[in-house]
């Protein structure tokens, strides 16, 4: 593990670690890094920051500020909490929230500028970089468990690193966007539906926790299900399915020993659909299809057991155009709304799925 100090001058000095170089370190970025590596006592800056010590760092979660800032930093993570609250996230095991914090040393001379992107990987970091970029809103959570030192060691931690140096925060909203009314997970029934605004649709898992009133009454948990008002063909369904999420070439599906062949006619009507991983959300659905990012061996085979249909795309293609199709036309009108109408709104174009389906007769 690094030294504060030799992290702190590699951090400085724009080595592989940080590449492209990044912005100037404020003062602020040193004695926050400093602080998490060694634990000093508790400093505080001019600029009215506090650093907090926890016994664990969670994200960078003991930094607060002593009065409200507005910063465009703030400003996009507002709206996000306005569309997209974090109440709505399972918080038993996710983590959503500022995972690096909101400084405002890289604001001003700058078009404002979001990042949006489902996983924080160097090749988005470095896009980030590239594009000036003040915030990244990262659909992923980067840090899900309570860290106890910050190293270089880690892939992750390098790039949340990188990024406090070049002061752009980040912020994760993931279980909240997959909960809310017109979320996630209601753009991936909009796909199938095909336009049928009359078709109902159920929570697949209701959130039982107590929520705020203003989000009481409303139809939010994890997971859809619905029923189509005709039948449709497995092929179509998968059709729509492909197209939806980007014109992906190749869909996995698990069939029942019933209907080994997908060239049989197999009617559909009730559908189901989590993004991401969604065994756990779907494993009592009665729908005869179910659709999901992935899902582990021994839960496609019981569906298919039970004479369920289990389609997968890989877990963030489930997941990644809702960014470009929902995500960013939402975020750009709430920051008109704010004074923030100049702001630009990317999405990453170097965020991707990790696997890759290759024919090995193709290969040399």
């Amino acid at each position: 593990m690094l030294t504060s100090r030799k992290l702190l001058l590699r951090l400085r000095s724009g080595s592989s670690l940080l590449t492209p170089k990044p912005r100037p370190i404020a003062p602020i970025y040193t004695r926050a890094i400093s602080y998490y590596v060694h634990g000093n006592s508790t400093p505080r800056s001019k600029t009215g920051f506090t650093i907090t010590p926890p016994r664990t760092i969670f994200g960078i979660a003991g930094i607060s500020t002593m009065a409200p800032t507005t910063s465009f930093s703030d400003a996009v993570v507002q709206a996000m909490r306005k569309m997209y609250p974090e109440e709505l996230a399972d918080k038993s095991w996710d983590n959503t929230g500022y995972q690096a914090p909101s400084f405002t040393g890289n604001e001003g001379s700058t078009t404002p500028t979001v990042l949006l992107t489902n996983d924080l990987t160097r090749a988005v970091v470095d896009e980030a970089l590239e594009k000036r970029a003040n915030v990244i809103v990262c659909y992923h959570p980067v840090i899900f468990r309570p860290l106890k030192s910050l190293t270089t060691k880690d892939p992750m931690q390098t790039q949340l690193l990188r990024l406090i140096a070049a002061g752009i925060s980040v912020y994760c909203p993931h279980t909240a966007v997959d909960a809310a009314v017109g979320g996630l997970n209601d753009w991936l029934c909009d796909i199938l539906i095909d336009g049928d605004k009359e078709i109902k649709r159920t929570v697949a898992e209701p959130i039982s926790r107590s929520l705020p009133e203003s989000l009481q009454g409303q139809d939010v948990g994890y997971g859809r299900a619905f029923e189509l008002s005709a039948p449709i063909t497995l092929q179509t369904l998968l059709k729509r399915l492909s197209t939806g999420i980007g014109g992906q070439k190749y869909l996995m599906v698990a069939l029942p020993p019933a209907l080994d062949d997908l060239t049989k006619t197999q009617t559909i009507t009730k559908i189901a659909v989590c993004a991401g991983s969604g065994a756990d959300v779907l494993k009592n659905t009665d729908a005869q299809v179910l659709v999901t990012g992935e899902m582990a061996h021994h839960y496609a085979l019981r569906h298919t057991q039970l004479g369920q249909i289990v389609v997968t795309c890989f877990h963030s293609n489930s997941e990644r155009k809702f960014l470009e199709q929902r995500l960013k036309p939402q975020l750009e009108a709430q920051l008109n709304g704010i004074g923030y109408g100049n702001a630009l709104v990317h999405v990453s174009s170097a965020d991707r799925d990790p696997f890759d389906i290759i024919d090995v007769r193709d290969l040399a």
